[in-house]
């Protein structure tokens, strides 16, 4: 019987496909392009609005660390030294995302208008509803994390004092002007309780994780697109940024607080904290761990060609010795974040010393930079000026003594690629939503508060103790076990800094905690090899932001289009 039924089906399928011709739903339209009834008929011409929105996450890192105290670029060409100057504003900002997620954003509202429409399954009803449940989560959870991303990057104050988000585009827009004049910003609480309301709606619909081979809908196929787990992450990370004092007089919101922690809690679920430094680094990437990474972009070194290898994140960073460009070079002051290996901070140390100054220290700095005397595959790199190819003041190699070693995987070459080597871009970690745990419970309960997380009750303390102790730091940790919960901020803000390096997060995190922006940064001159670093500063790129430059200028073209969109105080 089955067989006469496929029979049957085929047979109607190839009438239906003659009889449609050249002009029917199956075919483009003479200039090419599907028209609108492909898209609100085709459930794969459908899905193609949501994918597109996935694809406008960025997959490689920008490394607006080089906007801040944690590095400078060497690359001539550059922005940064641009922005750093005074020049960040609304006609020029190398890292304005405004016009690209809004984009995302439509998008996705365009997908949920045409998904009531769509047959997805033909040949299971249960399917179906499987997949419209399933995207539909999807699509409430990317518009969530869509705004997210503009709201920590623009929401600011206006010239009155008033805290606003961003405008929040729930439905698709025409394109008559009436509908762009009359866009505004709400208030920012508004824009937060918008973003958590689409985040909410994602985690009714969708699986807190994807699993198994045999599902189609729910199994590991689909990793990497949203799922409740993401949207647990997406509210903790949007609770702790609303909670900050740049938003809240100076102070936290402890009622936005205690949010970031329920949330942060689970998203991290039964995943510990973990015990090697190395699932941080991202460089072993084909075999991620699933406990550390919560939700990824993968970037695919297709060297086969000297354009592709070019634009791989270790042809742009290796130091030039090994054929790199060395383009993002970490300064002193990150350098000097990281604790000796007892964990106490290098000012109070009694076993850091000056003439040997990366002896006796955290092991994650030699995971993270490379030093004169570090290692890069196993050979030593030396950044003394005498060095004629990755020493100090040497054209084309660092200005700091240092090269980036973190996100780097050390078995690419550059000379002799070997095409589908993966580096991971990673969006949401395990570490991050223990971070914002310790962040939120210590600026709403205290330091030592407990909460339960997994199958035990862990405090600020404890947390930051154990992401401490895997980086070599004793487990009995001196320092952070006597540090007075008045001190205990300060602290975590430094792990924060060093856990999440390069990842994206500084330029945000000095904003939002209301820390300077103009800091001096320093270089470590070399003097021979082997000998003593003398920190001299980077005069030439001297930190010029203004005190307003808290709030990111919104693009003056979306100003001209949009006249109600009030922009940030002193843009």
């Amino acid at each position: 019987m089955k067989t006469i039924n496929k029979i049957k089906y085929s047979l109607f399928l190839i009438i239906v496909l003659f009889l449609c011709g050249c002009n029917s739903m199956f075919n483009p339209d003479l200039d090419n392009v599907f028209g609108e009834q492909r898209a609100s008929t085709n459930p794969q011409t459908a899905l193609g609005f949501l994918n597109s929105a996935y694809t406008s996450i960025p997959s490689t890192y920008s490394f607006s660390e080089c906007a801040t105290d944690d590095a400078v670029m060497n690359d001539p060409t550059s922005s940064f030294p641009r922005m750093v100057g005074g020049s960040w504003n609304a006609l020029f900002d190398p890292l304005a995302n405004w016009s690209p997620t809004y984009w995302a954003i439509m998008n996705v509202n365009q997908f949920m208008t045409y998904l009531p429409k769509i047959t997805i399954s033909w040949s299971s009803e249960t399917n179906d509803s499987l997949y419209r449940k399933r995207w539909t989560g999807e699509a409430y959870g990317m518009r969530g994390f869509l705004h997210l991303q503009l709201l920590q990057y623009y929401g600011g104050k206006d010239n009155s004092g008033a805290v606003l988000g961003v405008p929040y585009l729930s439905s698709v827009i025409g394109i008559s002007e009436s509908n762009w004049v009359n866009l505004k910003r709400p208030l920012f609480v508004e824009t937060v309780a918008k973003i958590a309301s689409d985040l909410d709606s994602a985690i009714v619909y969708l699986p807190m994780d994807y699993s198994g081979t045999t599902s189609i809908i729910t199994g590991l196929k689909n990793r990497g697109r949203f799922t409740k787990r993401i949207a647990y992450a997406s509210k903790a990370r949007l609770y702790m940024h609303a909670a900050s004092p740049l938003f809240n007089g100076g102070d936290y919101n402890k009622a936005y607080c205690d949010s970031a922690v329920k949330y942060s809690v689970l998203a991290i679920g039964a995943n510990a904290i973990g015990t090697n430094i190395t699932s941080q680094l991202f460089y072993t990437t084909d075999s991620p761990s699933t406990s550390e990474i919560i939700w990824r972009m993968n970037m695919i070194t297709e060297a086969t060609t000297d354009a592709a290898m070019a634009a791989t994140v270790e042809a742009r960073n290796y130091p030039p010795s090994k054929s790199g460009k060395g383009q993002v070079n970490p300064t002193q002051e990150f350098v000097d974040a990281f604790p000796d290996k007892n964990g106490y901070p290098i000012t109070e140390s009694t076993i850091y010393s000056a003439s040997s100054p990366y002896l006796n220290r955290d092991g994650r700095l030699d995971s993270m930079v490379i030093r004169d005397g570090g290692k890069l595959k196993g050979i030593v790199i030396h950044t003394a000026k005498s060095d004629s190819k990755d020493g100090i003041e040497n054209p084309g190699a660092t200005r700091t003594g240092y090269y980036l070693k973190k996100l780097l995987r050390p078995d690419v070459s550059i000379t002799n690629p070997v095409a589908g080597k993966k580096n991971m871009y990673p969006i949401f970690r395990t570490t991050e939503m223990y971070l914002i745990f310790a962040e939120a419970q210590t600026a709403s309960k205290g330091a030592d508060v407990t909460y339960q997380i997994g199958t035990s009750a862990k405090s600020p303390r404890t947390v930051i103790k154990g992401i401490r102790t895997r980086s070599g730091i004793p487990s009995a940790d001196v320092y952070a076990t006597n540090l007075a919960a008045s001190d205990f901020m300060k602290l975590i803000r430094n792990e924060r800094r060093i856990e999440l390096a390069f990842e994206g997060f500084r330029f945000t995190d000095l904003r939002r905690w209301m820390l300077p922006l103009n800091g001096t940064v320093h270089r470590a001159r070399i003097l021979t090899a082997g000998g003593s670093p003398q920190i001299l500063e980077i005069t030439e790129e001297p930190r010029n932001y203004s005190q307003f430059m808290y709030f990111a200028p919104i693009p003056n073209n979306e100003i001209l289009k949009c006249p109600n969109i009030v922009q940030n105080a002193a843009q």
